[in-house]
């Protein structure tokens, strides 16, 4: 018999234990449940797979409008792979074969910077390059843009992408505008002076880091989003047609503005400020207004300097007027005292006189200046000048006689009296002094001196021979009244020849003496004249030494005379030089007993100069600065000798305005030197002469 299916099953239910009956039920409740999310997921992938379709459609769609193409580099396997627009693979190359798609040294730099990319030096980076060219096509620029696509387990870059589209002049006008646009922001904010922008509004839309900085502002986009206008900036309204750069300076009362709500939101400047601006106007090519740009830089420094170089010029003009009137009363009080002002500098050796301290200066040369002094101050002036050069520091105080003559027909008188002057560091810089006019001062001191003089002449002679007589003359004299008494004694016969020559050495001593005093008597009563006259000094000279030597009797004396002139011709007093010369040399032979005796002479500068040497006794350093004095004692008592020879020979040197020296030591000699002042008037030296 044939059963039904329902039957069937029923009948196996009913047969089946309970337990088997759950288990069955679950396993078709299971199947069941994964028939269902099986549907379930079946229909979430194919609505994945049309959203993936759909955006791949468009990313295609993207990519062939913008004629972008892709290609991957895979860096294990070291190739290179165009991608479809689907982003399936098209084909696959080697490097070789896929540096025939561009230039060969652009690809070089590519594959560099792709190794860099992989090396992980460089993220990302873009670059231009040409492509190969084909036959009857010219070479095309790309711009290609590098970056990583996906990274290996490690994170080390596994596929390079490449994008790259043709560089047209499209995007050359993009990069360059985008270029300006970067150009233009750098400069904007990199430059030293405000820059800031105002549209069409007036409303301030920009503003650099400088203008910023010098108006105090934090935030600039709170200033900009406040609604600043050109007007509360420069103070003023401006036309928002203008037509021309208008350049323009404005004070602005920051406090003022504030209170009147004007100041711009965001400024924290206070105070007045000076400020300076230049407002370009900014249109587009159609000539409608675009906006207006501003420069301006803050001058309140600038402002107050000027306001106080005014005040301080204003200040000096008082000071020079004030100065102009003490130097009126400077010059006038120089004029009426007859007054100079004199700086002298060591280092040029120069000396600048002021007659008014409105005229230039004299400048005199320290030889310009020595030739117009009289002789007689010259080497005074030249010694004090010497201690200036050397820059001592102590006043100097200079009195001279000029070679010009005042209005009454005498010599000038001129005192110069200086002190230092120092600078900053302390250094010695100059001399500062005044000079004055005393030619009347000395003229009357002179007339004073010679009317006591007159009046004292013959006081001073009397009195100055007597002086000396009293001194000398007694022990001559009463030696020679002592031998006479004696011959009205007892005495021998054999005695009075004793007598007799004591008597006449001392006679003679006596009248030497009495020569002598009344000699060095004329001179201190200036009755000495000095009478100048042409000489053959070369002559002469040999003459005087013959006759002051002509008592030499010692046979182991030498006696030497140096003269290196044929002829010399010289205007001096012979008799009054012939007695010196006589003199030196009488007392040279006189003190030596052995040795020589040398005389010798020479002309220099103006100058006659003498000397004589001797190997004699010497003289003790206690008693050579003696040796000028009058009646000093013989330097041996047995040469005799009155003690004036030496006084008379210094007296008559001093009379010609000469000098006389000594130089000497016992045992070693004496050396005397003597100069003259002379005039030159013919020369001629011997041939071959030596000393």
């Amino acid at each position: 018999m044939t059963m039904l299916p329902e039957t069937i099953c029923s009948y196996m239910l009913l047969a089946i234990s309970p337990a088997i009956q759950a288990i069955f039920v679950l396993l078709i409740t299971l199947t069941f449940s994964a028939v269902f999310y099986n549907f379930l997921y079946a229909r979430s992938l194919k609505r994945e797979s049309d959203f993936i379709k759909a955006h791949n459609n468009r990313l295609a769609l993207i990519l062939r409008s913008s004629n972008i193409s892709v290609w991957v580099y895979n860096a294990k396997e070291r190739k290179y792979a165009k991608l479809s627009a689907d982003g399936e693979t098209e084909s696959e190359y080697t490097p070789i074969d896929f540096s025939r798609f561009y230039d060969a040294e652009d690809f070089e730099e590519m594959r560099q910077i792709i190794f860099d990319i992989r090396d992980k030096k460089k993220a990302s980076y873009v670059m231009r390059l040409h492509t190969s060219q084909k036959d009857n096509e010219d070479r095309q620029m790309v711009e290609l843009k590098l970056s990583v696509l996906t990274n290996d387990k490690q994170g080390n870059p596994e596929l390079i992408l490449g994008m790259q589209r043709p560089y047209t002049t499209e995007r050359r006008r993009q990069n360059r505008e985008q270029a300006e646009i970067i150009q233009y922001k750098t400069v904007f904010n990199s430059v030293l002076i405000d820059m800031t922008f105002f549209n069409e509004d007036g409303l301030l839309t920009d503003i650099n880091q400088t203008a910023c900085e010098n108006f105090h502002v934090v935030d600039s986009q709170e200033l900009i989003d406040g609604g600043c206008t050109i007007a509360d900036t420069v103070g003023f309204d401006v036309d928002l047609n203008l037509k021309e750069p208008i350049r323009c300076t404005c004070m602005l009362d920051m406090d003022a503005l504030a209170e009147e709500g004007r100041r711009g939101k965001g400024v924290q400047l206070g105070g007045k400020l000076y400020y300076e601006v230049m407002i370009y106007p900014i249109r587009y090519d159609s000539g409608e207004p675009l906006g207006l740009f501003m420069e301006g830089r803050n001058i309140t420094e600038m402002v107050n300097s000027y306001h106080h170089q005014q005040e301080t010029m204003r200040q000096l003009q008082q000071a020079t007027s004030e100065l102009r009137a003490s130097i009126d009363n400077i010059n006038m009080a120089l004029k009426v005292a007859e007054c100079r002002l004199m700086n002298y500098y060591p280092d040029k050796h120069e000396l600048f006189i002021t007659t008014d301290l409105d005229k230039p200066q004299y400048r005199l040369t320290q030889v310009r200046l020595l030739d117009v002094i009289d002789e007689a101050d010259r080497a005074n002036v030249k010694q004090q000048l010497m201690q200036m050069d050397r820059k001592q520091n102590k006043a100097m105080d200079i009195r001279f006689k000029t070679i010009f003559n005042t209005p009454g027909d005498s010599k000038m008188y001129v005192t110069f009296n200086a002190i230092p002057m120092y600078d900053a560091d302390g250094t010695l810089t100059h001399y500062f002094g005044m000079g004055r006019n005393d030619t009347k001062l000395i003229n009357t001191e002179n007339e004073l001196k010679a009317e006591t003089l007159k009046a004292q002449e013959t006081e001073l002679l009397k009195d100055s021979f007597l002086l000396n007589m009293s001194y000398e003359i007694r022990t001559p004299l009463s030696s020679v009244l002592g031998f006479a008494e004696l011959f009205e004694t007892e005495h021998n016969a054999e005695d009075e020849l004793v007598f007799v020559d004591e008597i006449k050495k001392n006679s003679n001593k006596l009248l030497n003496l009495v020569n002598d005093v009344l000699y060095i008597s004329r001179i201190d009563a200036n009755m000495i004249e000095v009478k100048r006259q042409p000489v053959d000094f070369a002559l002469a000279f040999d003459s005087h030494c013959h006759m002051g030597w002509s008592t030499n009797t010692k046979p182991d004396l030498k006696t030497i005379v140096e003269n290196p002139y044929e002829h010399l011709e010289v205007i001096i007093d012979p008799e009054l030089t012939g007695n010196i010369i006589e003199t030196l040399v009488h007392n040279a032979i006189t003190f030596t007993e052995t040795g020589s005796v040398r005389a010798k002479y020479e002309y220099r500068s103006g100058e006659l100069n003498i000397t004589v040497e001797d190997t004699g006794f010497g003289i003790s350093s206690e008693d050579l600065p003696h040796l000028f004095d009058r009646f000093g004692h013989n330097r041996e008592p047995d040469y005799g000798g009155t003690g004036l020879n030496m006084a008379i020979v210094k007296g008559l040197v001093e009379l010609q305005n000469g000098k006389i020296d000594v130089i000497s030591a016992p045992g070693k000699g004496t050396t005397v030197w003597v100069s003259i002042p002379c005039e030159l008037v013919n020369m001629d030296m011997k041939k071959n002469f030596t000393a």
